[in-house]
């Protein structure tokens, strides 16, 4: 396998691999495999705030000369190896049920805070932990369903306190500016198209009333939702 990250290393039976978010991975199996690939984000381990707190607190991983910390693979335990091959069982039987998948899930994150160290689950962890994209992307990814900063990080699986740190790290200003910022634009991009009925973009935005809309149209774009999109129509498009 290769990737943005490392070039021409193996995995073996028995073996799995952490794939961040945003990575670029490609490879070739040189005999007969079956690879089972379990995608998973911070918004279903609600239930399992162990690891996210853990992985989130931990003391950052020091290089050490010759070794890359850009990947860690993990070998298979005993009971890691019972959850796989009966998820090839359920999926050699066509039992596809979300329900099923999100149970699994379960157990696997419980299953890694029993069964590795701490030391063990930082390096297979490091690229989740360690960069910034990774937080971005789940931010990018949920906050039009959210309204309200709590929601967003209940969405991106962390406590309130957490997030707001987190995001004023990585983005540079509070996640409620944010979000303001953003919902502002989507907004402004919906006034420019005249065939958008305004009760749609009130309802789109929840916006209380008419009047909530229009008093934040005035505060954060400048002018009423008529005049805006008047002003708006009549800029030139881009070619």
């Amino acid at each position: 396998m290769s990737s943005n990250l490392f070039k021409e290393e193996f995995l073996c039976t028995g073996e799995i691999l952490f794939v961040p978010r945003g990575s670029d991975y490609h490879g070739v199996a040189l005999s007969d495999a079956v690879i089972i690939v379990h995608y998973f984000n911070n918004t279903v381990c609600h239930t399992e705030n162990c690891i996210l707190s853990f992985l989130y607190t931990h003391k950052p991983v020091k290089p050490q000369p010759g070794k890359s910390y850009f990947y860690s693979k993990l070998t298979a335990c005993g009971q890691l190896a019972h959850i796989m091959d009966g998820v090839g069982g359920y999926l050699n039987d066509e039992k596809h049920e979300p329900a099923l998948w999100g149970l699994k899930h379960k157990e696997l994150i419980w299953l890694f805070t029993k069964y590795y160290t701490p030391e063990e689950l930082r390096l297979f962890f490091h690229p989740m932990t360690d960069e910034g994209v990774p937080f971005k992307s789940l931010v990018l990814a949920h906050y039009r369903k959210a309204e309200y900063t709590d929601c967003l990080a209940k969405m991106c699986g962390y406590g309130i306190y957490t997030f707001r740190r987190i995001f004023k790290k990585e983005f540079g200003i509070s996640p409620y500016k944010w979000l303001t910022m953003k919902r502002a634009e989507h907004i402004r991009h919906r006034l420019s198209l005249p065939y958008i009925p305004f009760a749609d973009i009130i309802e789109e935005f929840h916006f209380s009333s008419a009047g909530h809309f229009s008093n934040f149209c005035k505060q954060f774009l400048g002018d009423t939702p008529s005049n805006l999109r008047k002003t708006l129509s009549e800029e030139p498009l881009n070619e």
